[in-house]
């Protein structure tokens, strides 16, 4: 049952993005590292960082109830969007290393969940 599993997963990698999110948008000393500058993100600035990761959070969240309920469009969804975020926090990785290697796994076991051959589940075979 990895699809299910997935499912879960991307409802709580869905939380970890949304906590970045907000994050980002309510308290723009927490990402301040060597890497930013001012209030800019590498090319984004915190604000904008942060509402695209809780538009992320969002759409994951209702990608991984559509897993769970069987949807091949959302599994399709939350395969593309566990890829945006497996890349997404390596850009965290030299700041918050622990947090992105645990959000990078989760992202990772989604995958994979996604991409395993379920049986007897509608919408199987992506």
């Amino acid at each position: 049952h990895w699809v299910a599993f997935a499912g879960i997963l991307l409802l709580v990698s869905a939380l970890f993005n949304l906590l970045n999110g907000f994050v980002a948008i309510f308290n723009h000393g927490y990402y301040s590292t060597v890497y930013s500058q001012g209030n800019r993100l590498l090319i984004f600035n915190y604000t904008a960082w942060g509402w695209i990761w809780v538009v992320i959070g969002i759409v994951m969240a209702l990608a991984g109830i559509g897993v769970l309920v069987g949807s091949r469009a959302a599994r399709l969804t939350g395969l593309c969007l566990a890829v945006f975020c497996l890349v997404g926090q390596m850009i965290f990785l030299p700041v918050y290393p622990f947090w992105s290697l645990a959000t990078m796994v989760v992202s990772a076991l989604v995958i994979y969940g996604l991409i395993a051959e379920p049986r007897h589940m509608p919408g199987a075979h992506i």
